[in-house]
C-alpha cells in the first residue's frame, strides 16, 4: 500500500510539471507583438485538436488533482482559475512557489494513512510504557521484599565488641550479646607492672555492664518507622557500637596500685614523727613512681569495650614530692602547735574529743600559698572515725519494695527507713580548717537520707504509691513474754488495707487475745492493778498504731492514754502519746479521709517498734510541737491487800508506785495553706505500791 501511495505522488509530481511547462509555453504565444522565428521549427503545423482540451487560447486549463487518471475528466472550478491568474501576474516570483503547483485537495487515503501512523506510534508507545511500568514494579517488589526480609533484622554492618549483627534477628543478636556480657563482667582482668601480675575480677574492680541499655542500643529495621534509605545509608556506612558500662577510675587505681604494692613506691613527702622521747623528728622526702591513669584508663577502656581479657602492661611516670624537709624545718614551731590542739567534735548531745599529735601516722602535709598544712588521710577517717564516732551518730537507710507473691497476698521486702549518714567530705573540710586555724569544736553534720518505695502496679492502682506516715516506739528492758506478745500483735496488722473513707477500730482488727491465736501471759493494767494476763504488751502495738495516724494527719475518731504513766512509751518522743486498748472496754479509731487506699506496714527492729502508713498525699503536713508536762500528784504510801490467792504470809507486788501529772501537745496540720491546731491531752493518775499479802 504504501509503495503504491509513492507511485502515485511520483506520477502527479511528473504530469503537474509537465502542465505548468505547456502553460507557460502557451502563454509566450499569445503575447502582442511577439513572432517566433523564422524556421522550420517556427511554422505551426495543424494538429487535430485533442480531446477535453479548451478550443481557444483564451480558455482556462483545468488544475488535474494527483491521483487522477487521463481518462477521468478533470474538475475546473472558479477558484482554480483564479489561481492560474495569480501565477500568471507572479511569473517573476517564481521563488514564492518553487516552480511548483499546490494541489489544494487532500489525497484520497490521507486520512487512512494518518490513522495508521497515529496507531503504529500509539502502539510503540504502548510497549515502551509497559516495559518502563513492569521495571518500576520489578524494582518495587524487590525493595519491599528487602524491607520484608530486614524486619525486626539488625542494621547491615553493625559491629558490637568487634561482632559484626548485621542482619541477625533481633531476638538472636539480643542473646548473643547478653551471653557475652555475662561471660566477660563474670571474668577477670590480668595487670601487669614487670615481673608482677594480678588478676582481678571484674566485680571488684566495681566495673559494672547496663544490660538493657546495651540491648536497646542495637538498631534493628521496622515497618513503618524506618525504608529502604535507611538500609542502604546503613549497609554503606555501617556502625560500631559500645557496651554500656560504668566504673570508678579513682578505686581501679587505688585497687592495682594496692595489689600490685606500688604504693612502697609512691613518692614521700617528708613527715614528721615522734622518738622515744617525745619530740618530733622530721623524716626525708624521697623520689618515686606512679601509675599513668591516662594510659591505664585508656587500656581499661578498650578492653571493656571490646571484650578482650588481654594483660594490661601498666607504665609508670616519675614522682616528686610535694613537701620537703626544708618545708618542715623551715614551719616545725607552727605546726607543733597545730598538732597538740585537743579539738571537741559535737553532735546532740554527744561529744569526741581529737588529737592530730596521737594520729601522726595517719596525718599528711602539703603546700597551699607557701604554707604548711596539715590534711587528713583516708585511713584516718575509715580506721579512727568511722568506728569511733560516725558509728555512733549513723543508721543505714532500709528501702522498700512492695508487690504481691503467688498467693496473692501483699509483701514487704525492706522497711522504708529513712537512714543517717554523716557527711564526710564537709567534716574532713571542717575538721581540716580547725586544726590548721586553731579552732577547738566541730559540729558533726548527719544528713538523713530517704528511704526509696517500689510500689506493685496493682496496689498503685489503689492509690498506693508513697510513705505517708510512721509511728515509732520503743521497749527496751521489756520481759520477754512482752516482746513476744509484741511482735504476736504487730504481724495482725501487717498488710491491711484502708479504704477511702473507711474508719478503722484497732480491736476490730486485733481478733481474739487468747492462748490459741500465739499470746503469752504477761502483766496488763487494770482495775484491780497490774495483773499477768494473755496479750501483755498489746498496748505497745496501739501506741505506735496512734503515733503513725498522728504523723499522717488523720482524724483520731477515740482514744484513750494509759491510767497511769509507762515508760515504755515514753522513750521516744515523751509522754502523752500513748494509746491503751482493752476488747470490749477501749479501742483505738482514726479515719482515712486520704483521697486513695491506705496499706499498712508494720516489723520490729531490735527494741523500736514501726508503723508505716503508705498512700496517696494530698499534700498535708504535719507536726508536734509545746509539749507539755504538769499538775504532778504524789504517790502515796504503800497499800497491803490481804488474799487467799497466796499461801500464808506469801506477798506479791501487783503495782508500783507512780507519779501522777498531765502531759498536752499541739499537733499542727497546714492543708491547703490552712494550719489546724489540735490538743492531744493525757491524764495519769498516781499510785501507791500495791503488795498482795497471803492470809489463812
Amino acid at each position: 500500500m504504501g509503495r503504491k501511495n509513492k507511485r502515485n505522488k511520483k506520477k502527479t509530481g511528473r504530469a503537474g510539471r509537465h502542465s505548468q511547462e505547456k502553460l507557460r509555453a502557451k502563454r509566450k504565444s499569445s503575447q502582442p507583438g511577439k513572432k517566433h522565428p523564422r524556421g522550420k521549427k517556427g511554422v505551426q503545423k495543424n494538429k487535430p485538436q485533442a480531446k477535453g482540451r479548451p478550443e481557444s487560447a483564451d480558455q482556462k486549463l483545468p488544475v488535474v488533482v494527483a491521483g487522477e487518471t487521463a481518462e477521468e475528466k478533470p474538475v475546473v472550478t472558479t477558484f482554480s482559475s483564479k489561481l492560474e491568474e495569480v501565477i500568471a501576474q507572479s511569473e517573476e516570483k517564481k521563488k514564492l512557489f518553487g516552480g511548483k503547483v499546490i494541489l489544494l485537495a487532500a489525497p484520497a487515503n490521507y486520512l487512512t494513512r494518518r490513522w495508521k501512523s497515529f496507531c503504529r506510534h500509539l502502539r510503540a508507545g504502548l510497549k515502551k510504557f509497559v516495559i518502563i511500568m513492569l521495571v518500576l514494579l520489578l524494582l518495587a517488589a524487590g525493595l519491599v521484599g528487602m524491607e520484608a526480609f530486614a524486619h525486626d533484622r539488625v542494621f547491615p554492618r553493625v559491629a558490637l565488641a568487634g561482632v559484626d549483627y548485621g542482619l541477625y534477628e533481633i531476638s538472636r543478636a539480643r542473646d548473643h550479646v547478653e551471653k557475652s556480657l555475662r561471660e566477660f563482667e563474670t571474668g577477670a582482668l590480668n595487670f601487669v607492672f614487670g615481673e608482677k601480675s594480678v588478676e582481678i575480677p571484674l566485680a571488684e574492680l566495681s566495673v559494672q555492664y547496663d544490660h538493657q541499655a546495651t540491648l536497646d542500643s542495637l538498631p534493628y529495621f521496622r515497618f513503618r518507622q524506618y525504608g529502604t534509605i535507611d538500609l542502604l545509608l546503613a549497609a554503606a556506612w555501617g556502625a560500631e557500637l559500645r557496651p554500656i558500662f560504668k566504673k570508678d577510675d579513682r578505686h581501679i587505681f587505688d585497687l592495682v596500685e594496692r595489689k600490685l604494692e606500688l604504693n612502697s613506691a609512691r613518692a614521700q613527702s617528708a613527715a614528721l614523727l615522734l622518738d622515744e622521747e617525745g619530740v618530733l623528728t622530721i623524716i626525708p622526702e624521697r623520689e618515686g613512681i606512679v601509675v599513668d591513669q591516662a594510659d591505664l584508663q585508656e587500656q581499661l577502656a578498650g578492653r571493656l569495650t571490646t571484650f578482650d581479657s588481654a594483660p594490661l602492661v601498666l607504665e609508670t611516670l616519675r614522682e616528686l614530692p610535694e613537701v620537703t624537709a626544708a618545708d618542715l624545718e623551715k614551719q616545725l614551731p607552727d605546726l607543733q602547735l597545730k598538732l597538740e590542739n585537743r579539738i571537741e567534735i559535737k553532735h546532740a548531745g554527744k561529744n569526741w574529743q581529737f588529737r592530730p599529735l596521737d594520729h601522726l601516722g595517719q596525718i599528711t602535709f602539703r603546700k597551699q600559698n607557701d604554707q604548711i598544712v596539715i590534711t587528713m588521710t583516708p585511713a584516718l577517717i575509715e580506721e579512727y572515725f568511722r568506728g569511733e564516732v560516725f558509728g555512733q551518730v549513723e543508721k543505714p537507710v532500709s528501702h522498700l519494695k512492695i508487690f504481691y507473691d503467688e498467693q496473692d497476698k501483699i509483701i514487704f521486702e525492706g522497711k522504708a527507713l529513712n537512714g543517717d549518714a554523716v557527711n564526710v567530705e564537709k567534716f574532713i573540710n571542717d575538721l581540716e580548717m580547725a586544726v590548721n586555724s586553731l579552732d577547738n569544736e566541730v559540729e558533726l553534720l548527719v544528713e538523713e537520707q530517704r528511704a526509696e518505695v517500689e510500689v506493685d502496679e496493682r496496689l498503685q492502682t489503689l492509690g498506693i504509691r508513697e510513705l505517708i506516715g510512721t509511728g515509732h516506739t520503743a521497749f527496751a528492758g521489756s520481759p520477754s513474754n512482752r516482746r513476744h506478745n509484741i511482735a504476736t500483735g504487730m504481724a495482725k496488722f501487717n498488710g491491711l488495707l484502708i479504704p477511702p473513707g473507711a474508719t478503722f477500730s484497732f480491736n476490730d482488727n486485733l481478733g481474739e487475745v487468747d492462748g490459741s491465736t500465739g499470746y503469752k501471759l504477761e502483766l496488763v493494767i487494770k482495775a484491780e492493778g497490774t495483773v499477768p494476763e494473755y496479750g501483755g504488751g498489746i498496748c505497745q502495738v496501739s501506741s505506735t498504731m496512734f503515733k503513725a495516724a498522728l504523723f499522717s494527719g488523720l482524724p483520731i475518731v477515740e482514744r484513750s492514754p494509759h491510767s497511769y504513766a509507762v515508760g515504755y512509751y515514753a522513750q521516744v518522743d515523751g509522754y502523752g502519746l500513748d494509746s491503751t486498748i482493752y476488747p470490749g472496754v477501749k479501742d483505738l479509731k482514726f479515719t482515712n479521709d486520704t483521697p486513695a487506699h491506705m496499706l499498712i506496714q508494720t516489723f520490729v527492729e531490735g527494741d523500736q517498734a514501726y508503723i508505716n502508713f503508705f498512700g496517696s498525699s494530698d499534700g498535708r503536713q504535719v507536726r508536734l510541737e509545746n509539749y507539755w508536762r504538769g499538775n504532778y500528784r504524789g504517790a502515796g504510801g504503800t497499800q497491803l491487800i490481804p488474799t487467799t490467792t497466796l499461801p500464808p504470809g506469801a506477798r506479791k507486788q501487783i503495782e508500783s508506785a507512780h507519779g501522777g501529772f498531765d502531759a498536752s501537745w499541739d499537733r499542727i496540720i497546714v492543708r491547703d495553706g490552712v494550719e489546724t491546731v489540735e490538743k492531744i491531752y493525757s491524764v495519769y493518775r498516781a499510785t501507791s505500791n500495791r503488795i498482795l499479802v497471803g492470809q489463812e
